[in-house]
This record gives C-alpha cells, structure tokens and sequence, in this order.
C-alpha cells in the first residue's frame, strides 16, 4: 500500500476540554489520501457514545478522538498506533465501526483492542491491525498481544475508527498500512513565488496597527483550477481541522494582533476531504525617517570653499537621513517641493548642489513596497577649518652646516589648531601627495631652506578638512665650544657608568633664554626625550658619552651644543692586603716593607699619601718601610685625580717569656705544661727534646722520666726562649744486681746536674729496717747490707726532695 503523507496532517492537535468536537462521532476527522497522523492527542470524551455492550472488548470512552475513513480503492487496511511517550503505562485502545454506519447507529465493533500492553510483558505500547493476526478483537487486560486482524474493504465504503486512551497522557501517531486507498484531499493550488501573506499600512493615524483586511482575496490563489471546493479562514488550527468558527467578515477583517496568523482549510465538498494551511497578516508602520537633516563639507566644486555651496551625494544624504539603517528594501526619492514628492515631479538626480548657502530644504519620499512617506528634510553645508599660513624655524650647527635640519612637525600643531581639540594636522610633501594619502613622518628632514610644505587640519567633530601651509625655516648658528664634564668611576662598581650634573657644564645662558638636554642631536633638534634629570644623569655608554643642550629663546631655537660625559677610571690596585705583617716588639730595628698594591705598571704616574690609624705619615712613595703594628691606609691617585685607598693591617709579636714548668712525675704517663706570661703577642711552638722538634701545644704527656732542655719559638720571627734544664723524677720498679751491667743499681731517674744534693733517699725492708740511705744525685744502690747481699724481696723508699716533698713506694729486687 502506498502511503501519501499530507502535510496538513502532520500536526499537533491539542484540543480544549471545552471543545469535544472531535470526542464526538459527528464531528469526526475525516481520513484522507492514506495520511499518517501525527501528535493527535485523546483528551475527553464529549458524549459518551461507546458502552461495553456495543463492542466484544468491553471498553468505554475515557480520553477519545474519532477518525472517519473514506475508502477510494479496494483491498487490506492496516495501522500501527505508536504513542509518542515509550513509557510502558501509556496504554492506548480502539474500535472501529462499519462499514456504511452513520452516527447514533454505528452498531458493534467490527474491531477492537483493549489490551494492556504493561500486564503482557509487552516491550513496547504499540497497537493496532495487521495481516499477522488472526483475531478480531481481544482485551481487556492481559488478553490478546495488543493487535488484531487487518480489514478488507471496499471501495465506496466508510468506517469509524475510535482511539481512547484509558491510561496516561500521550500524544499518538498512526501508520496506516494494507492495500486500500483513501481519498484524495484538496490542495493548495498557489502559484510559485506567490505569497499569501498580505501587508497594508497603517493609515487612520492612531498608529494602532490595527487594520481592516480582505482575506478573502487569496481564494483564488488558493482554489486555482480546482472545483468542488470551498474555503474557510479561521483563528486557529483547531478551529480550521474541525471546521469551527469561521471568520464570517473575512472580506474585512479587523486583526486583533500584529502580525497575526490565519488559519486556512479548503474542504472537497463531495469526499468532505479537507487540507489546512497558513499566512501571516500584518499592518506596517509608515515609513520612518530617524534624521531630518544631512550634512556635508563646504567644497570647492565652485571655485570657493567658503561660500556654504557645495554638491550633494543624495546616497549618502539616505544613509545619514536612515541613521545607517538598512535600506535596501526601500525606494527612496528626493524632490525641491512637496508638490513635485506628490505627484513624483522633476526628482533631483544623485549629484545635487545646494542653490541656498548654508542650509535648503529639500523632500525625501521613500516606498518599502506597501507605505509611502514624505518628509522635508535641511541640507546643512559645514564650514571648512580656516586656512592659515605658518612659519617654523630650526637650528643646524657642526662644522659644516647645511641649511637642512631635523623638525619635529608636530611642534606646530597649535599654530593651525589654535588650541581647539577637535582640530588636528597631517602633514604633506605637497598637494599631489595629500591626493595621494601619502603622508610625512611627524620627525621631517628639510630637503631645501626654507621649504614649503601642506597641513591638512580636519576637524574631528565635522570631518571637514582645510590645507595650510607651513614655511620651515633653517637658522645656521655656531654651537658654544663646551668643556668635558669629567668624573670618576664609582667605587666598588667600576663599569664606567655614573652620573652627572649637567648643570656643570660651561655653558652661556641669558636670563631670557631655556636650556633643554636631549642624549642625542636628533632628539635636540625636534625636541622629543628631554633630559627629565639633568642634575642626577646618568650615562648611557660606559666611559665617554655626550649630551646635547638646546637653548631656545621667544620659542625658537638658538643653538645646540654638545658637551661630553667623560668618566676616568680609578686606579688598579688590591684594596685589601691580606698578607701577615709582622714586626717584634723586642726587636725595634727590625722593619718590614708594606706597599700601595698596584696592579698597573709606570707607578710614577700615581700620588700616594700614607695614613697609620688615620693620621697621615710623611711618607708619598708606592712602599713604605714600618716597624711599628697598627692600621696603615694608602690613598693612590691617578692623574685625573680618581683615588682608591688600600688598607694594610700590621700586627706585633715578641719572644716568650716562660713564667713556670709544672712537671707531674712519678707516673707511667708524666706530663710537662710550660707556663707563658699574659698578653704575649706571639705564635708559639714548644720543644723538650731538640730545639727544632717543636709542638704547638704548651703541655708535653708521656714523658719518661729524664732530663730536658725546654724551648718556645715565636713563630713570627721575633726569637726563641730556652734552654731551661727540666727534670722528670722517676725510680725503676725493680733492679737486679747480678754484676751484670743491667740493672745492677737501683736509683732516681731524672736527676740532673741542676738537680739539690739537699734531696736524699732511704731504703727499708719489710720490717722497716734502714738498709741504705744515698744522696739524690749519687749513682745508687747496690742490693747489700754491711757489704751482704740482700735477699730477693720487696723493699720499700722514702725519697725527700729539696722542696719538702715526699715519695714514698717500693720495688723488687731480683737475683
């Protein structure tokens, strides 16, 4: 089966709970051209028409609409009802009725489906007739699959076809499928490229935009050769599918909005087929001109731009009367009187010059195709900037002056603009190059002097635009012969950068006369990046710079100088001696050499002046020779005068002088510590053993017990003390007195010729018995008693030494 998809069935039909007209078998909606309805909608039931008796499926209208089918051709009918929700619960129903039934008399359902598509598990809510079902009705509930058997039908034949929706609230479409046909609907018969739209002015003068139109001018575009047809204009959709209230005064209709939309149906009066379609009415406003007036520059298209005449382009004139609005839509005219507007009269043509200086009235008249409108409008002619001729002048100086400068043009600005903001100048080579647009740099080099050039002054506000001259004048006048400005490089930072007071420099100013630096020539001469600082400047090239001094007087230049920036280096030298200077205090004719530290050759071209803690010595050669401690400064000064000062630190020292030995003996680890006196300036090493075998530390451990010879060195030269006899007392613990040559006498250890012979020694046995008693310093005991030799055993000694002091312990003798 062929489907034909009607466009004026394909629309949302949302009805009124107050308007049941399609809830009701009367006013059912007509089937035609096998079309698919889409976003019908069920809502209400209007008169209950379908009861439980009248159908096998037992369903009663809940939310219904009625669908009336017209069959042209012979053969199957099918539909697929597909709700537009694909919720489960939207549970959709139908019944249909025939054939050749009429209203009040439908009799039973030929076929229905009341069946619940979410109480069979269904997996979708669709519903209907097909050629694969076999039953004629099922439902309610879990009865049947939701479709039943397609119909065969006739052509002639006619069928209602119910759609309830008992459960949810979805909007539908139908897919109509089989064999058979309907008939065919009516159609809109416009020709190509025609609108039906119609658009009329408002013209009572209230400008309501509320107008009376004639809608029933398009029939025939809309009928065209068809017959069997009427038309109908209503309000609304719903009005036009269900054939309800149409607009009875359609050839004066009043629209009660703007724009509004009618509603179209043309209806076959034999198949009762119908089609619907739209078109937009709309009142248009007259034609509005936002500006009354239009200008343009004084020109000098008559010979003179001062006399308020000058032609006018009437397009741009449009453009300004619109305000730059969009008007290609309109025909627009211009007329010198309003009664040559009304009856279209010697219109001016494009290029129109004003007859009436200053200001003339002229008409505008534009059509958009439905309004006309006229407006008298002025012509203002704009005054252009007054002319002036101007002069400037500018220095060149050097040692070949020229007559060709550097100017700076927007210095003479204010000669053209007289201080008004709204004027500004642009500046040409000539007339041929402000044709041309190709204007000057504001920095312009004279190529003749002096040298005409144009100034095109335009004032902002107007656009209008005038050319002056300006006369560049060159002034050869000789530069001031300056003296350097000289200064030393800054200390500690030495790269040849550092400021100056420009201020300093020698130069002749009248009381009269203003004194400007610049860095460079170029800038001195058209005056841009003056010196802000010139008592605080700083150089831009390390060393050797040059500034520019311009002096102007009654506004004009006088001269341009040059001075140079010359920064002298400081001399080369170690600032900070980091040497050990030394001299004894105990040896005063002992001197040492101390010098300026300079790193640069020829040291005959630098001063030098000497200072100890601050007070200048009488000493001004590159070394100096000292032999006293204390802070010496050296100030060296190069021929420009640049100093640096360096600092020498010179310390004392002395030989040691010892004030005490204290020996701890009598141990297996004897100590010596060499006592110094106080405030000593020296570096000292200490020695027991060799007087070159020196330790820094003044406390000697592990000393066997002997004899030494103590020495401290100054470490600076300044002497050695020493040597001082020291004794380590000592005694073996045993001896063994086998005439052997080892050991054979047991005596003092460390005893020395510097040693008391007040010091003695006396040896006990076990019973305390005296066996010998000897002087320290004599050679020992032999082991006998009485000429006996004494039994091997432990024997016991009291040594008493000069300074009362007493070691008592004991040995072994062995034989």
């Amino acid at each position: 089966m062929t489907n034909f998809k009607i466009p004026f069935l394909a629309l949302i039909l949302v009805f009124s709970s107050k308007i049941f007209s399609q809830n009701d078998c009367s006013k059912a909606i007509i089937v035609c051209g096998n079309s698919g309805f889409e976003g019908l909608t069920a809502s209400g039931i209007g008169k209950q028409e379908l009861f439980a008796s009248s159908n096998s499926c037992q369903g009663e209208e809940n939310n219904s609409i009625w669908l009336k089918l017209s069959i042209k051709t012979t053969g199957t009918l099918g539909f697929t009802l597909i709700p537009e929700s694909t919720d489960i619960n939207e549970d959709f129903d139908f019944f249909i009725f025939g054939p050749n039934v009429t209203c009040g008399a439908i009799g039973k359902a030929i076929r229905c489906s009341t069946t619940n598509p979410e109480s069979i598990n269904q997996p979708n809510n669709f519903t209907g007739m097909n050629a694969a079902s076999n039953d004629d009705s099922e439902g309610p509930g879990p009865d049947g699959n939701s479709f039943v058997k397609w119909l065969t039908v006739s052509a002639g034949d006619s069928y209602f076809i119910v759609i309830d929706r008992p459960t949810g609230s979805s909007n539908f479409k139908l897919e109509w499928s089989g064999s058979a046909t309907f008939n065919t609907p009516p159609t809109f018969d416009v020709p190509t490229g025609v609108a039906l739209d119609i658009k009329q002015c408002d013209t009572d003068g209230f400008q309501d935009f509320i107008s009376e139109f004639n809608l029933k001018q398009n029939d025939p575009l809309i009928i065209g050769t068809q017959s069997d047809v009427i038309v109908s204009y209503h309000t609304s959709q719903n009005d036009a599918l269900t054939n309800v209230k149409e607009i009875k005064n359609a050839t004066n209709f009043k629209n009660t909005s703007n724009p509004q939309t009618i509603f179209v149906r043309i209806e076959n009066t034999i198949t009762g087929c119908f089609n619907t379609t739209t078109f937009i009415i709309k009142v248009n406003d007259p034609v509005n001109f936002p500006k009354n007036e239009a200008s343009t520059c004084d020109d000098s298209s008559d010979g003179n731009d001062t006399n308020g005449l000058a032609i006018f382009d009437l397009s741009k004139v449009t453009t300004a009367i619109f305000d730059n609005e969009d008007t290609t839509a309109l025909t627009v005219k211009y007329y010198i009187s309003q009664n040559d507007a009304d009856v279209d009269l010697n219109e001016l043509s494009q290029f129109f010059p004003n007859t009436s200086p200053n200001k003339q009235p002229i008409f505008i008249k534009a059509f958009d195709g439905t309004c006309t409108d006229t407006k008298e409008i002025n012509l203002i002619v704009i005054p252009v900037p007054t002319k002036i001729k101007a002069s400037g002048s500018q220095c060149d100086f050097g040692l070949n002056p020229d007559g060709l400068s550097l100017f700076n043009l927007n210095d003479y600005n204010s000669s053209f603009t007289s201080s008004d903001p709204n004027l500004t100048v642009t500046y040409f080579k000539n007339k041929t190059q402000e044709q041309n647009k190709n204007p000057l740099n504001t920095v312009f080099n004279n190529t003749s002097n002096p040298e005409t050039i144009v100034g095109r002054v335009t004032n902002a506000a107007t656009g209008c635009a005038s050319l002056s001259e300006l006369t560049l004048n060159v002034k050869i006048i000789p530069s001031q012969n300056l003296k350097p400005l000289e200064q030393c490089d800054v200390l500690n930072k030495e790269d040849g950068f550092t400021t100056f007071n420009l201020d300093n420099a020698n130069l002749v100013v009248t009381p009269t006369q203003i004194k400007t630096f610049y860095s460079t020539q170029s800038d001195a001469l058209i005056k841009q990046n003056s010196i802000t600082t010139p008592t605080n400047y700083t150089i831009p090239i390390a060393y050797n710079s040059s500034v520019f001094i311009r002096i102007d007087e009654a506004g004009s230049c006088t001269s341009v100088s040059e001075v140079q920036l010359i920064v002298n280096k400081l001399p080369n030298i170690e600032t900070q001696d980091d040497e050990k200077n030394i001299v004894c205090s105990n040896i005063p004719n002992r001197f040492i050499t101390i010098n300026a530290g300079k790193l640069e050759t020829n040291s005959s071209n630098f001063n030098y002046t000497w200072y100890r803690d601050g007070v200048k010595i009488n000493s001004t050669t590159y070394a100096i020779r000292v032999n006293r401690e204390g802070n010496y400064t050296v100030d060296v000064a190069n021929r420009f005068g640049c100093f640096k000062t360096r600092t020498i630190t010179v310390t004392s020292s002395e030989i040691a002088m010892v004030t005490d030995v204290i020996v701890s003996d009598f141990s297996e680890s004897n100590t010596v510590e060499v006592l110094l006196e106080e405030d000593l300036t020296g570096d000292y090493v200490f020695s027991l053993y060799k007087s070159n075998d020196f330790q820094s530390s003044p406390i000697f451990t592990d000393v066997p017990a002997g004899v030494y010879e103590l020495y401290v060195k100054d470490l600076n030269g300044c002497g050695v003390f020493g040597p001082k006899i020291i004794s380590v007392l000592g005694v073996p613990k045993f001896f063994t007195p086998n005439n052997d040559g080892v050991n054979d006498l047991w005596n003092l250890k460390g005893v020395g010729s510097n040693f008391s012979r007040k010091s003695f020694i006396q040896i006990f046995n076990r019973e305390g018995k005296l066996l010998y008693e000897m002087n320290a310093r004599d050679k020992g005991w032999d082991g006998t008693y009485n000429s006996n030799p004494s039994t091997s055993d432990d024997y016991w000694y009291v040594i008493n030494l000069e300074n009362n002091k007493t070691i008592k312990g004991h040995f072994s003798l062995k034989r």
